[in-house]
């Protein structure tokens, strides 16, 4: 489907401020984060003409999210970008959680994120069993190996993909719906992630276990049952 104009809009200006270094421009159209500031690019001397030209033209597609989200693919520089969209009572604005995590270095939480996840998506089942609190059941989530033409953008997806913890009260979907970050996560030491993939905010529920970080993978396994065509209890 078409992407809605003000969201058009809004992801060009994003694009704009982070590339010219407009501060006020990126208050405008972000949901307000206590570190935007650092998503205003370094003083730059003169935004090549071409590029500028190429953001007026912005093409950018739209994936539904559901909760007044939305997951805009903006392509532009030669990349795709993506951004999460919230629609809000004065009208969309960006989600720049993602792209102010990715200013920082990944420590072994989002390292064991992106192996779990590269594991998922080319079938590695030693690596999953490696990575899982709890291993049972994980072995429905092992599949044949990608083709050798695939894994490099495979690789590349889980590298790159965006990953934001989720504070108290902030609801991720899961198979049987959505839940929501509460008390019970703090009392058991697990924290609520989220990563930015190309179709979907994905989260993934971390624990430590004996002194390493591990994911639980209960929701990929449920996840996995459904789409064999099982059911879920409870």
């Amino acid at each position: 489907m078409a992407t809605p104009a003000p969201i058009v809009d809004v992801a060009r200006s994003f694009l704009r401020a982070r590339l010219t270094g407009d501060r006020d421009l990126l208050a405008r159209v972000c949901r307000p984060h206590a570190e935007l500031a650092s998503l205003a690019a370094a003083r730059v001397q003169r935004v090549p003409d071409d590029l500028m030209a190429e953001l007026d033209r912005l093409q950018t597609s739209v994936h539904e999210l559901g909760d007044d989200r939305r997951l805009v693919h903006a392509y532009f520089g030669g990349t795709v970008h993506l951004l999460v969209v919230v629609q809000g009572p004065a009208g969309p604005l960006v989600d720049p959680r993602y792209a102010i995590e990715a200013l920082r270095p990944d420590d072994d939480r989002r390292e064991v994120i992106r192996r779990f996840y590269h594991a998922l998506l080319v079938g590695d089942g030693d690596t999953l069993r490696e990575l899982a609190f709890d291993a049972r059941g994980t072995e429905i989530l092992a599949h044949e190996a990608a083709p050798a033409g695939e894994r490099g953008q495979l690789e590349h997806v889980a590298a790159t993909m965006g990953l934001a913890q989720l504070g108290q009260g902030e609801p991720f979907a899961v198979p049987k719906g959505v839940e929501f970050v509460g008390p019970r996560h703090a009392e058991l030491g697990i924290e609520v992630w989220s990563a930015l993939a190309p179709g979907a905010e994905i989260p993934f529920l971390l624990r430590r276990r004996d002194g390493a970080w591990k994911v639980i993978p209960f929701h990929f396994i449920q996840a996995a049952v459904v789409a064999r065509g099982g059911s879920i209890v409870g």
